[in-house]
């Protein structure tokens, strides 16, 4: 009888790639949309005025920022789903 593939907890790198790739995805989306609304230029002119960013450079940042937000959203989300563990389960006996 062969055991059940699913039954097993997945890996590390299985658990990384849950959060890393779909908060991936949704700063590359979260990013194209405030982009095509808002210019990073413009925007830098606002935020920093002493400081000259390129454009590229203003991408660069926001999606890094876009990207820090959805990693922390996913991992919280990943958090949420871990299974308990069972710690001093000789204490509840």
């Amino acid at each position: 009888m062969r055991a059940d593939p699913l039954a097993q907890p997945p890996g590390k790198a299985w658990q990384l790639g849950a959060v890393v790739w779909p908060s991936f995805f949704a700063a590359g989306v979260a990013t194209t949309v405030f982009f095509a609304i808002v210019d990073p230029i413009l925007l830098g002119q606002i935020t920093w005025p002493q400081l000259a960013i390129s454009r590229e450079a203003g991408y660069t940042l926001g999606f890094f920022m876009f990207w820090a937000c959805t990693f922390s959203a996913c991992s919280f989300t990943r958090f949420l789903l871990a299974p308990p563990t069972r710690k001093n389960s000789s204490a509840k006996q």
